[in-house]
């Protein structure tokens, strides 16, 4: 929250009351790092210190320019008007840019780049600065936009917050919202500050905000650390930023960062909503413990309408410490399907490992698991392929079903058929639900390891 202090060096103190604000102060610390050599700030690790009269419209357009600078199509435009010739296909991308958008357009009508006119370019350039930042920035989709209402840039305090998610229409339903149709019981809580949240934020189309407001530097420190984890992934790998790979590999590479429960804001481009994901020190652990994460950075078409987000989906299970089934049965129903070709075999592996981490299974569990799959292994051996295949599917779809006791039953004819004694079948007798994830591992293992190597080779 701002408090306002008179007689004293600065006259507005910032405190991270709630994620609003911390990401508000994280984007103001840049915002007075940019222009240190002119302003004056203190950051401490209870309060963002300042004067108000600092923030002006001005420099805050001159900031976004800059830190957002590749977004901007009138900086590639300048750039270009600063070589001396241009090859075919640069003079075709400059015309382009010249109707890149509407303030584009707007700015430089129906001017066509011929190699002669650069000094006019320049000139509209310069003339017009303010606007194609301004525009540009509240306009573009994974800029200002993504976070609040546009309209709302540059407000003074509204009735209801500027941020998606929380911006109502005033004038037509803050009535309706309000205790008793009664206006004015309606709370809401905007602030001209919230402008600098888009600024705090890292990632591209899903992007992050770790709210680790322990202390207001470490707040500063760590979105920092991880938004330059993204930028080194991107430069390195060539690859599409992905932050929620780069979040949570950097917190199992690195033994002291987030060592703790921290709330993490997301927020999706095409969703008019922020969410919240609660990294919990139990998490933290697992995600430590397993140590993997490229086998799960990937999505499956479920239909032209929906992809099924793994990585996604596998972190929400660790966050929440919900278990994976639904995961390990879909992989195990696909890989009954004849008409697709693939292996998931070491995937639902490690999401039975993921399972086990969750409910802290231990060596008796891991002992059980191992006599599943030792057991799967030698019945592959011992039975023609058609045959454990057919008993492969039996299972998966009684466990699907959730049809436990019909699940036993095959068992016991496999093991009778094969001649294999299930050891680790009394405990399902015992308990089946406490154990599913040995018959998981044993479903899994119905497999012949060599036709695995054979297709990934």
């Amino acid at each position: 929250m701002t408090l306002n202090k008179a007689n004293e060096k600065f006259d507005t103190c910032l405190e991270a009351l709630d994620w609003r604000y911390s990401a508000a102060i994280v984007g103001l610390y840049k915002y007075f790092t940019y222009y240190k050599h002119e302003l004056e700030y203190e950051l401490s690790d209870n309060y963002l210190e300042f004067n108000a009269a600092d923030i002006t419209e001005d420099r805050y357009l001159k900031f976004a320019e800059s830190y957002f600078e590749d977004q901007f199509q009138h900086r590639e435009l300048e750039k270009y008007m600063n070589l001396d010739n241009w090859s075919e296909d640069e003079i075709k991308r400059i015309n382009e840019l010249l109707r890149g958008n509407s303030v584009m357009k707007k700015v430089f009508g129906k001017i066509k780049f011929d190699g002669e006119n650069t000094e006019e370019i320049r000139e509209l350039i310069q003339e017009n600065r303010s606007v194609l930042i301004r525009e540009t920035f509240r306009n573009k989709s994974n800029l200002y936009k993504n976070f609040a209402n546009p309209g709302q840039l540059f407000k003074e305090r509204g009735i209801c917050c500027r941020l998606w998610g929380y911006y109502v229409d005033g004038g037509r339903k803050t009535k309706a919202l309000a205790y008793n149709f009664d206006v004015n019981t309606f709370v809401s809580q905007d602030d001209p500050l919230f402008d600098f949240i888009p600024f705090a934020f890292w990632g591209d189309r899903e992007v992050f905000f770790v709210n680790d407001n322990f202390s207001l530097k470490q707040l500063v420190n760590t979105n920092e650390t991880l938004r330059n984890q993204v930028q080194m992934q991107v430069m390195e790998e060539q690859k599409n930023k992905n932050a929620r790979k780069v979040l949570f590999k950097t917190i199992q590479e690195t033994a002291d960062f987030l060592n703790y429960s921290v709330e993490v804001i997301t927020k999706q481009r095409d969703a008019e909503f922020f969410e919240t994901m609660y990294v919990r020190k139990e998490s933290v652990k697992i995600l430590r413990k397993l140590n993997v994460n490229e086998p799960f950075c990937f999505s499956v078409k479920i239909n032209d309408n929906y992809y099924l987000n793994v990585q996604k989906k596998v972190t929400e299970c660790i966050l929440n410490l919900v278990r994976t089934d639904e995961l390990i049965e879909f992989f195990l129903k696909r890989d009954m399907r004849r008409d697709i070709q693939s292996d998931s075999e070491y995937l639902v592996s490690l999401l039975i490992r993921v399972n086990n981490l969750i409910c802290g299974g231990g060596e008796s569990m891991n002992q059980a698991m191992r006599g599943a799959y030792a057991c799967a292994k030698e019945v592959v051996k011992t039975i023609p392929e058609n045959k454990y295949k057919a008993y492969r599917q039996k299972l998966t779809s009684a466990v699907v079903f959730k049809d436990y006791d019909r699940c036993c039953q095959i068992l016991l004819q496999l093991s009778n058929y094969s001649g294999v004694t299930f050891d680790f079948v009394y405990n399902l007798f015992e308990d089946f639900e406490k154990n599913k994830d040995v018959v998981y591992t044993f479903i899994n293992a119905l497999t012949d390891k060599k036709v695995k190597d054979k297709q990934e080779g």
